[in-house]
């Protein structure tokens, strides 16, 4: 049989044919290369007449079957080693993220040793770059974790201090009343009886203001406080305030004019512009500020128009006692220790006759009469204003201080020592104010504060991983306290961190977490 390019034998393997027929030889290159088509095969191996030829299959599978796999086997291999990369990612930046955490926790630690009894008189909490700045705690062999605590200094030239923000140089939203919230910039009664309708407990709307049926009508209805804020975000369900009102132009709140935020309407947030950053009211606002009404020393302070309150043998001029009880015999409220300045009045004396008594508070005597004595038994003040510490925008609250007086008052106090800061009677003793207005503003002051807020950042010198978090602290109870902590981290770097100058620095990193 004649067969282009062989002769197919019964055993499929296939043999070289000439043209023509005749001897074949077998051809081991063409094994398998050829089959007969035809089931059966005739006598002597060759292919039956008809029968067709054609390429054997089972070889070709083989193949394929063989790339198939080592194709799936790569997918695979490829796969894992991704994930395998992925999950090397994820644990080194999830462990990157607890050290960063730590590393900020480090620096709520710190903190608050500086707040604690036997620091405070020692450390400048203020502003103190040697001590919360750039502060090393563990170096893993990798990375250098460090912390940095922070806060807004409202000068655009140097947006931030390394240091704490006394909660009592701002005002009390929960305390302050109309007339202080309207004083404060971009307020107005719209919003100021928005807020006193939000937080007290009647229901009963001011003309401007809204109280629960206000709310009730919005898409989507929600109960009104009836009671303090518990923090400042809380303002935002208020009706009239909004993120603008309340953060400014300060998007990413790092007390910073970034780039953003001074290009008017091309990118947010909204801004004017103008060069200079406007932080809206949350640098003014607190709803923490609160301390003990106790002297200096830990005493229960003497109330002035209680007759029951023992008045303290020690402290007060002869002069001061004999007027504060004849002010009692005669049932003459004085309120307010402020007022005993320079005061004289004609009161019946124990047998019932008219004389002229003198306070005896004078420049020397007044500090100790405001620290010694208090026109309530109340065991905690709220709200008052820390005058060493207050902006000009928060001390132009006070009824009686206006703006140029806002500005001599913190001109004024830059140049005073600790000692002199103790009590507001620098307000007088300096020339400040005289003894009427005095009078007028000091029970609005104070000059103590027990909370502090601050900025922590935590972060990896090298990595540029970092947590960044928001703390309040509170020292009234005596050992320093966390009462709020906030992670911001999701609002950014607060600012750049120059991790070669601080790694040549050359300070020694050690301990651990």
């Amino acid at each position: 049989m004649k067969v282009d390019g062989g002769i197919c034998r019964a055993d499929g393997r296939a043999w070289a044919g000439r043209s023509g027929g005749g001897p074949a030889e077998p051809n081991p290159g063409l094994v398998g290369a050829w089959t007969c088509r035809s089931a059966r095969s005739s006598p002597g191996g060759h292919c039956p007449a008809g029968a067709r030829l054609h390429r054997s299959r089972k070889d070709g599978f083989i193949l394929v079957g063989v790339l198939v796999v080592v194709m799936l086997a790569s997918m695979v291999a490829i796969s894992l080693m991704f994930q395998m990369r992925v999950e090397e990612e994820s644990t080194s930046a999830g462990l990157g993220g607890h050290h960063a955490w730590a590393a900020a926790m480090a620096g709520v630690r710190k903190a608050m040793r500086s707040l604690s009894t036997n620091e405070l008189e020692t450390i400048d909490w203020r502003d103190n770059p040697d001590y919360f700045r750039a502060q090393p705690v563990f170096d893993d062999g990798s990375e250098q974790w460090r912390f940095t605590v922070f806060t807004g200094s409202g000068d655009l030239d140097a947006p931030i201090r390394h240091g704490l923000s006394a909660e009592a140089g701002k005002l009390n939203v929960n305390v302050a009343t109309e007339e202080a919230l309207n004083a404060l910039p971009a307020v107005e009664p719209i919003l100021s009886q928005a807020l006193l309708d939000f937080i007290d407990e009647d229901n009963l709307p001011n003309p401007e203001g809204a109280e629960q049926a206000y709310y009730d009508t919005l898409a989507r209805p929600y109960q009104i406080h009836n009671g303090p804020l518990k923090t400042l975000d809380e303002l935002l369900l208020v009706r009239g305030f909004t993120k603008a009102i309340l953060y400014g132009e300060d998007a990413n709140q790092n007390f910073r004019l970034d780039a953003n935020e001074d290009d008017g309407e091309a990118r947010f947030p909204p801004d004017n512009a103008n060069g200079a950053l406007n932080a809206g009211l949350r640098p003014y606002l607190t709803v923490v500020s609160y301390e003990p009404n106790l002297t200096a020393g830990g005493e229960a302070r003497a109330v002035i128009d209680d007759a029951s309150s023992a008045l303290p043998t020690n402290g007060l001029p002869d002069l001061t006692v004999e007027f504060i009880e004849a002010l009692r015999r005669n049932k003459a409220p004085v309120g307010h220790p402020a007022a005993l300045l320079e005061e004289t009045r004609t009161l019946k004396d124990e047998e019932g006759k008219e004389r002229e008594y003198s306070s005896g508070v004078g420049v020397e005597e007044l500090p100790a009469a405001l620290d010694l004595m208090s026109d309530t038994n109340a065991p905690t003040l709220f709200g008052k204003i820390h005058v060493g510490a207050a902006s000009a925008a928060v001390l132009q609250t006070i009824p009686g201080i206006d703006e140029s007086l806002a500005e001599a008052i913190v001109s004024a106090r830059a140049g005073l020592t600790e000692e002199q800061l103790q009590t507001p009677a620098w307000l007088f003793s300096e020339g400040v104010v005289d003894a009427e207005l005095f009078r007028k503003i000091a029970p609005r002051l104070t000059a103590r504060g027990y909370q502090y807020s601050f900025r922590v950042l935590g972060y990896g010198a090298r990595s540029g991983q970092f947590r960044l978090l928001e703390v309040i602290v509170d020292t009234a109870g005596g050992d320093p306290r966390v009462i709020y902590l906030r992670d911001l981290t999701r609002l950014g770097l607060p600012f750049e961190v120059d991790s070669e100058a601080e790694l040549s620095a050359g300070d020694a990193v050690g301990g651990a977490f």
